[in-house]
């Protein structure tokens, strides 16, 4: 049996290429959605860090701070305001950490120093 140039694929060969582009775009997909995972994270901790740069700027203005939570881009976090005494006694070190409200997941921490008389 001879092969005519113009016969054109096989069934098994086209089967093959079917598979082998659907195997490509299961993974394009799966890659995709990981991507996408990965930056709607990386966006909470940039809201997180915006929050908790917010909250410390009113710590060393003397703006009272309470307990309620702060929201930026529409995502709602607690933070919680921490001070330690420093070597210098004028100078107290301040931490706030940025998480989700209603979790204990903790997306950002910032650190900072404020004079020891303000209030908090």
């Amino acid at each position: 049996m001879t092969r005519q140039d113009d016969a054109g694929f096989t069934l098994i060969e086209a089967l093959v290429a079917m598979a082998v582009l659907a195997l490509g775009a299961v993974s394009l997909l799966s890659a995709t959605q990981g991507h996408s995972k990965r930056i709607t994270e990386l966006s909470d901790r940039v809201a997180a860090r915006w929050a908790a740069e917010y909250r410390l700027s009113e710590v060393r203005a003397g703006v009272p701070t309470g307990a309620e939570p702060l929201e930026v881009y529409g995502i709602e976090f607690d933070l919680n305001v921490t001070r330690r005494p420093t070597n210098d006694p004028a100078v107290q070190a301040v931490s706030v950490d940025s998480a989700l409200s209603g979790t204990d997941r903790v997306l950002y921490i910032l650190d900072g120093y404020v004079a020891a008389g303000d209030p908090l």
